[in-house]
């Protein structure tokens, strides 16, 4: 039996697999294929592969550590994704994925501050000045 962390993942990988099927079958009869349009090409594979079911099972989740690390790994594989993708892309959409890989890593940046800051040092718990 596939455990619920298992289902989520595979459950977002089979609906970018329907959407490749779905961006084919366009493709044959419009013309239009989803690689001429690389924004939505690392929307699909960025946001609903890797993003979406990993910010899912960290806010379903009771564990810290394994919260933020998953938070890190969205953040980090988007801002991955985004150099790959932007490499293809020109003008405005280019400039778009890149700003959304870097606001990801800003985004981290700024929870793991916030984070580090909220948690109590070993210090202040001690009462060591």
């Amino acid at each position: 039996m596939i455990d619920r962390e298992g289902r989520v993942i595979f459950g977002s990988l089979l609906l970018v697999v329907l959407s490749l099927a779905g961006s084919l079958a366009v493709k044959r009869q419009f013309g239009v294929a989803i690689w001429d349009r690389p924004l939505l090409a690392f929307l699909l594979f960025a946001g609903v592969a890797v993003a979406v079911p990993q910010l899912y099972l960290a806010a379903t989740d009771d564990n810290e550590a394994r919260f933020r690390s998953r938070v890190r790994f969205a953040a980090v594989a988007t801002a991955t994704l985004a150099i790959v993708f932007a490499a293809d892309a020109d003008g405005g959409r280019h400039l778009v994925i890149a700003l959304l890989g870097t606001g990801s890593i800003v985004a981290l940046v700024c929870y793991e501050v916030v984070a580090d800051y909220r948690t109590p040092s070993d210090d202040s718990v001690t009462g060591v000045p």
